[in-house]
This record gives C-alpha cells, structure tokens and sequence, in this order.
C-alpha cells in the first residue's frame, strides 16, 4: 500500500486549481447608471443603463438588477444572461410611482461566471444609487369678500411637471388664519384642488390675515402662499 502522503497529493493540489481565483482578464465587472428620478401622479419605468466587461475567458454568465428602496425593501429584480442571449451592454426599467417614498435608491448587480475549470464565480459590478423627491408644488392664494364676516377664499395650486408648473387636481389643502402671533387651521377649511383650484368659505374678522397650505401627501410636495389680509 502506497504511503498516505503520497495518496493524499494528487488530491490537494486538484483542490488548489479547482479554488484557485481566476486570472484578471477572466473577471467580469462594469458600471451601472441611473438618472434622479421626480414623482409623478402615476407610474412610470425608470430606464437603468448597464455596461458588463467581460474577460476573453468567460464562457457563460448570468446577472440580476435589483432596486432597493430607502427602506431597504427589494424590487423581484430584472435577469440577463448569456444563455438567452442578452447582450452585455443596455437599458432596463423599473417600475417607479407616486406612492413612492422618496429617498436614495440603490441597484444592486448580483451573479455568476464562468471561467474553466472554475465555475460560478461572483460578478464584481459596484452598486450605483439615485435621488426619487416629491414634485414641488405652488400654491397661491386669494380672498373675496361676501357679507359680513364671510369670505370666500380661493388657492391655486400648481405642481411640478417636466414642462413647467402646471395646475394640479386633488392636492391637499387647508386655509390658515394668524392669531395671537401663530397660524391656526380654520376650522372645517379643508378642501382638495379640482383643475388646481381648492375654495372655501370662511367666517373671520375684518383684518385677518389668512393663507393656504397644500400638505405634502404622496407624490407631491408641501407649500404655503403668500398671507392675504381679507376686508371688505
């Protein structure tokens, strides 16, 4: 019978080339990109674009784009790979909408190579992350006198959009009065914008100053008129 160290030999130095990293023109890594992204009052495909570099020896290879949002809750994830052949360089979209929380969101590029003899080897692609906000909003306000202590008061509210502000439907929003040196909510003023129009009538002392105040809610974000003083 052989002596156990020569038996032993043959067997750990397989192991070594079997576990041995690949050489640097085996690896595969690239660069991934993604614009900042504006919430919208509906869903849309955000484009993320990827570039893979892959060295002369690799045979087959398999990757997964993945979303992760601000709160580290993970999208199913987008595969390509070799199999099906994909090609290394492109654009995929991930669906982003208005109910989404704004924040950084990361891509994150997961899997495998392979290079013979050793196989499924971790791809080496860096993360790449973007800003998702709330569109901006502006809101206006003016102020119509009807009997007494009544007056109609009227918001205008317009919200961010690619082209411009553009008058926005349903915002939130809530009407104002100055007492005592603080803003205090008048009671039962609460209105949703139609066309980007939000009205209420109000009973309020003559000289009272008044504002409006959409709420930030869902895709869009807060903001406050200018104070009016309502007379008669």
């Amino acid at each position: 019978m052989l002596p156990r160290r020569l038996v032993l030999a043959p067997v750990a130095a397989l192991a070594a080339v079997l576990l041995a990293a690949p050489p640097a023109q085996a690896a595969l890594t690239g660069t991934i990109s993604a614009e900042d992204v504006v919430l919208r009052n509906k869903c849309r495909h955000q484009p993320v674009a990827y570039d893979l570099a892959l060295g002369p020896e690799i045979v087959l290879w398999q990757i997964k784009l993945s979303l992760v949002g601000p709160t580290g809750r993970t999208s199913e994830g987008i595969d390509l790979t070799s199999v099906d052949g994909d090609p290394t360089s492109g654009t995929v979209r991930f669906l982003i909408c208005g109910s989404y929380d704004p924040g950084t969101y990361t891509v994150r590029t997961t899997g495998s190579y392979q290079v013979l003899p050793v196989v499924n080897l971790p791809v080496s692609v860096a993360d790449t992350t973007f800003e998702v906000r709330r569109a901006a909003s502006r809101t206006g306000l003016s102020g119509t006198h009807l009997s007494g202590h009544r007056y109609r008061l009227v918001a205008q509210v317009e919200g961010e959009r690619r082209q411009g502000f553009k008058p926005t439907n349903s915002a939130e929003v809530a009407f104002e009065r100055r007492v005592d040196g603080a803003w205090k909510v008048i009671k039962g003023s609460g209105a949703l914008t139609d066309h980007g129009i939000a009205t209420s009538v109000v009973s309020v002392a003559s000289g009272t100053r008044v504002r409006a105040v959409t709420q930030q809610a869902g895709y869009l974000d807060g903001s406050t008129s200018k104070p009016v003083k309502v007379h008669p």
